[in-house]
């Protein structure tokens, strides 16, 4: 057995390099072999740790990519973790102990702006009563509405026909008035804001003076339909006409008070005088009997007193007079040196209104006053007007 002189280690005698190492087991350079096998093994040790020593000094060290961030699963609206400086996930906090379940995290509801309070509504004036009337003030003859103290002013027709002698129902709600609009005088019904007129009447004769019951369902007229002019009536819708007087004098200006009379004045001889009558035609007496003209008479609301025109106090201009539902004790309410005419009542029997004519050349016109009731206190209301009519309010 040879050891060899690299490893040490024990080879057999026959052979030439050591099983081990590879060494040469040569006998004749054994010696020398064993020293140089020794040399060079020091040399590559030396040579091994210096070549470590430099790479690791001057060779950057290679760089291990981070392990991937994992996001831990979280509730919108919360954060992920975040992740620590290794790149490893931060650990989730430890479920709460017990039963009682995660609480919940409410966000309070929005606040909301203040909405801007309402300005006050204000409350409507309570309906009043007006008047309508008729006026040339656009050039021809039209029905307008005004308030008692004659403002808020508003024209109810409009046309180039003439619109007259204006009468408002016992409710305040429509206007009778005659019209020429269709070629001759006819009976209309309008209502109060002049919307819905209709034609009550159609005749060739002149149909005119209209005024209406104390109900509102049926109107009474003059009309020439007959020859003579006489009283007629109509249902408020155009229907059921039948003729109440049938005489040879001329009747005119009728008025139909809450007892059932009616109203008118009656061509005796050459001048008019005041004759009332039943709705029917029947039960007619004379109330004023006189030689001159006594007409345009009108029924008081409560169907006690009649005012009427008359001209005892001088032939030139009438003046307005007030009598007992009989004809009995006439009195004088206004006289002037004008020409007054058209009187009619207020509806609360407190005051009366009637037109005046102030002649002047091209300056004349007429212009509706006002008095109290015992003929005190008159006073102009409106200028450019004449036959006035009262409105009562309604709802």
């Amino acid at each position: 057995m040879s050891r060899c002189s690299v490893c040490g280690r024990p080879n057999p005698s026959e052979a030439s390099f050591c099983i081990y190492c590879g060494a040469s087991l040569t006998p004749a350079r054994r010696g020398r072999s064993r020293l140089l096998g020794l040399g060079l093994s020091v040399l590559a040790l030396v040579a091994g740790a210096a070549l470590f020593l430099l790479w690791d000094r001057f060779m950057p060290p290679s760089e291990t990519p981070p392990a991937p961030t994992v996001l831990a699963a979280t509730t919108r609206g919360s954060e992920a973790p975040a992740a620590t400086s290794e790149g490893q996930p931060t650990p989730l906090p430890a479920a709460p102990s017990g039963d009682a379940p995660p609480t919940k995290t409410v966000a309070p509801p929005p606040t909301l702006a203040p909405s801007p309070t309402p300005p006050p509504t204000a409350t409507p004036a309570p309906p009043a009563d007006e008047i309508v009337f008729q006026s040339n003030r656009d050039g021809d003859y039209e029905i307008y509405i005004m308030a008692l103290d004659g403002g808020n002013l508003r024209q109810l027709t409009d046309n180039p026909f003439a619109d007259e002698f204006p009468r408002v129902s016992p409710d305040g709600r429509r206007i009778a008035f005659q019209s020429d609009r269709d070629g001759n005088q006819e009976i209309y019904v309008m209502n109060r804001d002049g919307s819905g007129a209709t034609r009550l009447t159609s005749e060739p004769a002149r149909d005119r003076l209209p005024a209406w019951s104390p109900d509102g369902t049926q109107v009474v007229f003059t009309s020439e339909r007959s020859g003579a002019a006489d009283l007629y009536i109509v249902n408020a819708d155009g229907s059921g006409l039948r003729q109440v007087t049938s005489t040879p004098e001329r009747d005119g200006h009728v008025a139909w008070s809450v007892n059932g009379r009616l109203v008118y004045n009656v061509t005796v001889g050459n001048v008019f005088q005041v004759f009332a009558c039943n709705a029917d035609g029947s039960g007619e007496q004379r109330l004023t009997n006189s030689a001159v003209d006594e007409w345009s008479a009108e029924w008081s609301p409560d169907g006690q007193t009649i005012l009427f025109l008359t001209e005892r106090e001088h032939s030139t201009h009438p003046a307005i007079y007030v009598m007992n539902a009989d004809g009995g004790n006439p009195r004088r309410l206004y006289d002037s040196e004008r020409y007054e005419w058209s009187p009619v009542w207020s509806a609360d029997s407190r005051y009366v209104l009637f037109s005046v004519s102030a002649s002047g050349g091209d300056n004349e016109q007429d212009d509706i006053y006002i008095m109290n009731a015992d003929g005190a206190n008159p006073r102009l209301l409106m200028q450019r007007g004449s036959y006035p009519s009262w409105a009562v309010a309604f709802r």
